[in-house]
């Protein structure tokens, strides 16, 4: 399957140049657009709110308080009924009506009505804890009860187990429900490395994913990381072997994982980190080192923040009152005010005229300048000027901006007619054209093709027809490196502006057109290589993909930096979407 995807994949990519649209047919009516690359479906339902599909299909709207969910081709599949619903996770959503909970599945299906406390998260192998107000339970998908409520406590799934507490004692269950370890533990950590580490009477040891237990001859020990175990003598830890032989004697007051290279430690409320062996890579001397998912970790010290990559090197020091999670290679900052970003080679760019600066998203960054929105690239300049009232990140080389289409007065006005009359929703491409006219009370992004939008109280359905959709295929390695074959050589020349300063080459153009995203809309870290003259390599994150987890790589053509062939040619249809799920 693995060979069979990536010639298929292949195949695809080297037609891209000659791909048309196909016209989408439906049964509603079909309003007129001004733009054939989409249509507007009037779908004949009232509502206030819209909100934008999730990868399932599904999107839910709001009407007189209560929630229901719609599919992309706008039947509503659950009426509106639900106080509350969450976003999809490993398949499911909760629902809620009043304090009771209950979950749908990934078709809209009501598998558990709302009657809980609480519901944790679904395994990956479907199945969660439930809390009756007493006790807790474990349903599986269907919303069968397959252990009865009984449990004081259920942790959240680690590491393809979760921990479970009676009576001040612990147990263990599989990620299918099934029991791996009765609570006869006085304390236990979670799986880690396929081990947890646990407390029998006097006795700390290790279970393996059997149950089978060893005993070690420390005070206290915590479950494995990179290869070693965390021991404590005393009030220190160290750490040894899985044998049990010391590799670190006891020295700190804390130890856990930082990433797969780095250990964290702590004395005396400060933090450092160390490798594997014990070495020392950074001093014990700050306030906190919280990791990224690329690898990368942020430094915390005397109020201020920098960054170490996933060996330990400083690659910026300490110099931020705030900083955000890279993505996109790049990271927001804010120092005395002043908002930038920061790129993973510890580059800083700041942007003094900006009030604020939002993460970047398909090669722009939401800006914000007097309480008008816009956007920049990644050099910094603005490419889309700080003019709408309101605007969400771009998706699928689309952003939903409200834009004020009356006379400035509107701004301060208290008048809710003249502001309903004149500030409208609409769509606008990377390049800040508009792509859909400012015509609606609001607008959700666009996901998978598809946008709600809202006008006189009416709910719409956009579909955008310039995508191609390749059939899920489906892996088993996690680290999968993915090579995406184009029909002709590529553009890769590096243009620079009449200040030397570079605007475009192939490197911005792969991190601003290429994405991967989870099931969930978010973004991995991945980066590009160019494999001359027609081929770009994906590397895969820094943490591997997750095993049943679905993914979804999108290739763009849509901005002012595209993916062009040396003759200047884009790639049709613009907007390329290539599933694929992690299996084991």
């Amino acid at each position: 399957m693995k060979n069979f995807f990536k010639k298929y994949c292949s195949l695809i990519l080297t037609s891209l140049f000659l791909l048309s649209c196909v016209p989408f047919q439906n049964s509603y009516k079909v309003l007129a657009a001004d733009n054939k690359k989409y249509s507007i479906t009037d779908l004949n339902l009232s509502a206030d709110s819209v909100y934008a599909f999730e990868d399932n299909g599904l999107a839910k709207f709001k009407k007189d308080g209560l929630y229901g969910i719609m599919d992309t081709n706008g039947t509503i599949i659950l009426a509106p009924q639900f106080t509350s619903i969450s976003s999809f996770k490993n398949g499911y959503a909760k629902v809620s009506k009043g304090s009771k909970l209950g979950v749908i599945n990934s078709k809209g299906t009501i598998i558990i009505q709302p009657q809980f406390k609480d519901i944790g998260d679904f395994s990956q192998n479907g199945v969660a804890s439930v809390n009756t107000g007493s006790s807790w339970g474990i349903i599986n998908r269907f919303g069968k009860m397959i252990i009865e409520p009984k449990f004081d406590t259920v942790y959240n799934f680690e590491n393809g187990f979760i921990r479970v507490r009676k009576d001040n004692k612990y147990g263990f269950l599989d990620s299918s429900g099934n029991i791996l370890s009765n609570c006869i533990y006085d304390n236990a950590y979670n799986f880690q490395e396929n081990y947890a580490a646990v407390k029998k009477g006097a006795s700390w040891g290790l279970i393996d994913t059997k149950g089978t237990f060893t005993a070690f001859s420390f005070d206290e020990i915590k479950s494995p990381i990179l290869g070693t175990i965390p021991i404590k003598k005393g009030d220190n830890w160290g750490l040894s072997d899985m044998k049990g032989n010391i590799i670190l004697q006891p020295e700190y007051k804390d130890i856990s994982a930082l990433n797969k290279n780095l250990i964290k430690v702590c004395n005396g409320g400060k933090y450092g980190v160390i490798n594997k062996n014990g070495i020392k890579i950074l001093n014990v001397e700050y306030d906190s080192i919280t990791p990224n998912e690329n690898g990368l970790s942020l430094i915390y010290k005397n109020k201020i923040y920098g960054v170490i990559d996933s060996l330990g090197k400083i690659i910026v020091q300490p110099q931020f009152d705030w900083i955000d999670n890279f993505q996109e290679g790049k990271a927001i900052v804010e120092s005395h005010g002043t908002y930038g970003f920061v790129d993973t080679e510890g580059k800083v760019t700041f942007k003094s005229e900006f009030d604020k600066i939002y993460a970047f998203r398909e090669g722009l960054a939401r800006v914000q300048k007097n309480n008008k929105y816009g956007f920049i690239n990644d050099s910094g300049d603005i490419v889309i000027q700080p003019t709408f009232n309101s605007a969400y990140d771009f998706n699928e080389g689309y952003a939903a901006i409200e834009k004020n289409t009356g006379s400035s007065s509107i701004e301060d006005s208290d008048d809710q007619s003249l502001i309903s009359k004149y500030l409208k929703w609409g769509y606008i491409d990377r390049q800040g054209s508009t792509f859909i006219s400012y015509d609606f009370k609001s607008a959700s992004s666009f996901n998978n093709g598809c946008a709600l939008i809202l006008k006189d109280g009416k709910c719409s359905l956009i579909k955008n027809h310039d995508m191609k959709f390749i059939p899920n295929s489906t892996i088993t390695d996690s680290f999968k490196t993915w090579k995406i074959k184009f029909s002709k050589s590529l553009q890769n020349k590096t243009t620079k502006n009449s200040d030397d300063d570079i605007i475009n080459d192939i490197n911005m153009t792969m991190t601003n057109n290429i994405k991967i995203t989870d099931s969930s809309g978010k973004y991995k870290d991945v980066s590009f290589t160019f494999e001359s003259p027609d081929t770009i390599i994906i590397a895969p994150p820094y943490n591997g993909y997750k095993v049943n987890e679905t993914y979804t790589i999108t290739v763009l053509s849509n901005g002012k930096y595209n993916i062009r062939d040396t003759e200047g040619n884009t790639l049709k249809p613009s907007i390329i979407k290539i599933p694929f799920s992690v299996t084991n």
